[in-house]
């Protein structure tokens, strides 16, 4: 199937990723106008101004014209994304969360479980809980071995380490059974860059409960591991952070956007929520081509059209529903919305899988510090918030 010269549901970038220096996220015009938008001329359009819509866009905006469709807004210098101590204050905020739900599950006695999923510039790096850490080794080799070439840990470690800025560990002693922070930093320097645009650091600050709450674990026979990066994320670790160090503040996917304050390849419109992919009446060795986007500013409707492709990178949820809304998917289920099913495509919208969260409270002895304190005491969030 060719969607649109090709389309491409883009995840993560392998092997494209630039090696780009950091840049601090300072305000930015956007392209306001919606209509001299859909006016102009891109070779790609990307769907999605998140993770890797941002990613690939600012990749392929270093030889070609890139137009980018977000539907949230860009918030520099906003403490609900950029402090630290505020992650997860924003979600279920309309300003900045789809707040998308489940219908009830029955096997959590009806419960509707919310799937926070960012609308900003920066996509959900503007809301996750800042844990910069990946997976193992195995999984990524998995994806190669079914047929994904290009996608193994091994091709794809050199992406890693293009888009991380690793910020050194300074002091370990207060993680037990951790290696030296030397020894830690030069492991890790294996699989992090030093020049890339998303920050990855340590927290200067430990609780009273870490050392305790090691130690129990390391009891348990869950080792204490210092290279969480190197594709073993197995065991207990001290997770790198995804915070600038030299400014306190939050790393995310929009550092692709303001690198590219300057480059006129590189146009974002935001506020725009693509509501339709566009496809040539002609179709090129029997599978349909997309053209263009159709998507809405303010209750109107524009299009825009790509000479190359249309690169969807709408999250887990809207690309399926995207793809469904444009007649790509179980043709039964696209008529009985009235949609005209242009590929019988049943796979689309089904299989999502995720990881779950769940929380645990606990009382503690009077005297010992927790993390709690940022949001409870006032006096101690000032002091960390100058430190």
């Amino acid at each position: 199937m060719v969607l649109g010269a090709a389309l491409t549901a883009a995840a993560f970038v392998a092997n494209i990723v630039p090696l780009i220096s950091a840049s601090h996220l300072t305000a930015r015009d956007t392209a306001s106008n919606p209509s001299s938008f859909s006016s102009q001329t891109f070779d790609y359009i990307v769907v999605g101004g998140g993770t890797a819509g941002l990613t690939l866009a600012s990749k392929l905006a270093e030889s070609a014209r890139v137009g980018i469709i977000e539907a949230g807004e860009y918030f520099p210098d906003d403490p609900l994304i950029d402090v630290p101590k505020n992650f997860g204050q924003n979600n279920g905020n309309p300003k900045y969360d789809w707040r998308f739900n489940t219908t009830p599950q029955a096997m959590l006695n009806g419960r509707v479980v919310p799937h926070p999923r960012g609308k900003v510039v920066g996509g959900s790096t503007a809301l996750n809980y800042l844990v910069f850490n990946r997976g193992s080794k195995t999984e990524y080799d998995s994806w190669s071995e079914i047929g994904n070439d290009g996608w193994s840990w091994d091709q794809l470690t050199p992406s890693f380490k293009a888009v991380s800025n690793y910020t050194s560990i300074t002091d370990n002693t207060t993680f037990p059974n951790a290696d030296t922070p030397a020894n830690a930093n030069s492991q890790q320097q294996n699989y992090l860059g030093t020049d890339g645009p998303i920050h990855a650091s340590y927290n200067s600050y430990a609780t009273d409960l870490q050392q305790p709450y090691v130690l129990a674990m390391n009891a348990m026979g869950i080792s204490t591991n210092s290279a969480p990066q190197s594709g073993n994320a197995t065991g207990i670790y001290n997770s790198p952070t995804a915070v600038d160090r030299a400014t306190g503040k939050r790393s995310y996917a929009a550092s692709f956007y303001t690198k590219n304050m300057n480059n006129t390849n590189f146009v974002l419109l935001t506020r725009a929520q693509a509501t339709k992919i566009e496809f040539s009446p002609d179709k090129k060795d029997g599978n349909v081509v997309a053209t263009g986007v159709t998507f809405s500013v303010d209750g109107s409707s524009y299009t825009v059209k790509a000479n190359k492709e249309i690169i969807l990178s709408a999250g887990v949820f809207q690309s399926p529903q995207l793809l469904e809304l444009s007649g790509i998917g179980n043709s039964t289920i696209l008529q009985q919305f009235g949609i005209n099913p242009l590929v019988d495509l049943p796979g689309v919208g089904e299989n999502m899988q995720d990881h779950a969260m769940s929380t645990q409270m606990w009382q503690v002895n009077p005297g010992v510090l927790t993390w709690d304190q940022l949001r409870i005491n006032r006096t101690f969030a000032l002091a960390a918030s100058q430190q």
